[in-house]
């Protein structure tokens, strides 16, 4: 499969290829991504995620945020209707004009807008493979002189810190949202990319989402920590291609959207067991089998818009 822009962000090339997005989700709950990937179940699209793609949009060109906008028009703008005029704009809604806020902090600032003024290619797809499984990137902006990897984030604060339940303490946004894991595979696949043995550099652009937005440029070019990050998805990433090739069965976390929605209670358990230390080990994916619960779950609201299951023999097997 030839990766495109048109077909990035396809099912096709969900299943051909691994992204971080991706392999976030199998970490998280595999029983979700693969229900996911299947076409049984689709995220209702986020507020932040909505504002995120507008900021994005905008540095990647003026026909591409033009695009998005049309794509969302009902959720960006404000309209109302006149006798006169039909439908007119009235302005936009308050998160998208605290994104344009965030645009013109990022555009003001001499360091920032030196990054975004370098001669590159925005939104740059690359392609490679990391333990013998194929993996794509969508770099939103690389400049082939110097080898550079500009990330463009929007973050709640800046300087907030997260709990991270899996390192037991509170970490800053970089680490809360697995940028590091990001940054290690972008640094691998671009050296496939540039038949290199070095590092790129790996920048982040951040610009908080505050009244009065935070900005910081950020560098995460850090080997040891790249190796660290690598060594966590060697470790899981055959597990992970044997779920979704069909070989074993996807695991529930038990916690999230796609688990709370179809849950089956199967016994009575002691209120103790809601303690972390006291949780049993994540069950398979018994909802995969049972496609009513899922209709169920969509007739009462849980689920949102999803299509339709396809016939057995055309969905994958997993």
């Amino acid at each position: 499969m030839i990766l495109t822009r048109d077909n990035y962000y396809t099912p096709e090339a969900d299943w051909e290829y691994m992204s971080c997005s991706q392999y976030q989700g199998w970490c998280e709950c595999e029983a979700k991504q693969l229900a996911k990937l299947e076409g049984r179940w689709v995220d209702e699209p986020k507020e932040a995620f909505l504002v995120g793609n507008y900021f994005h949009t905008h540095f990647e060109g003026p026909e591409a945020h033009e695009q998005f906008c049309r794509e969302n028009f009902d959720e960006i703008f404000k309209t109302k209707t006149t006798k006169a005029a039909g439908t007119v704009i009235t302005g936009k809604y308050a998160p998208f004009e605290q994104a344009d806020k965030m645009i013109a902090v990022a555009e003001k600032d001499p360091l920032i807008r030196s990054l975004l003024d370098l001669p590159g290619e925005n939104e740059m797809i690359m392609h490679g493979q990391l333990f013998g499984v194929p993996w794509r990137i969508r770099v939103d902006k690389y400049v082939p002189d110097g080898r550079l990897v500009i990330d463009y984030k929007t973050v709640a604060n800046i300087n907030e810190l997260k709990w991270s339940n899996e390192l037991r303490e509170k970490v800053t946004f970089i680490d809360a949202y697995g940028y590091m894991m990001r940054a290690a595979v972008y640094s691998e696949i671009e050296k496939q990319y540039a038949g290199a043995d070095t590092d790129p550099h790996f920048i982040i652009i951040a610009i908080s989402k505050q009244d009065y937005p935070d900005k910081d440029v950020l560098e995460l070019n850090h080997r040891q920590r790249y190796d660290y990050e690598l060594e966590q998805i060697r470790d899981r990433i055959q597990h992970i291609q044997r779920v979704k090739d069909g070989s074993l069965r996807p695991t529930r976390c038990g916690y999230c959207d796609y688990c709370r929605a179809t849950k089956r209670l199967f016994s009575i358990r002691p209120y103790f067991k809601l303690m972390p230390e006291f949780r049993e080990q994540r069950e398979e994916d018994y909802a995969a089998d049972e496609r009513p619960l899922l209709a169920d779950a969509q007739e009462a609201g849980a689920v949102g818009d999803m299509p339709a299951v396809p016939p057995a023999d055309n969905v994958a097997q997993g």
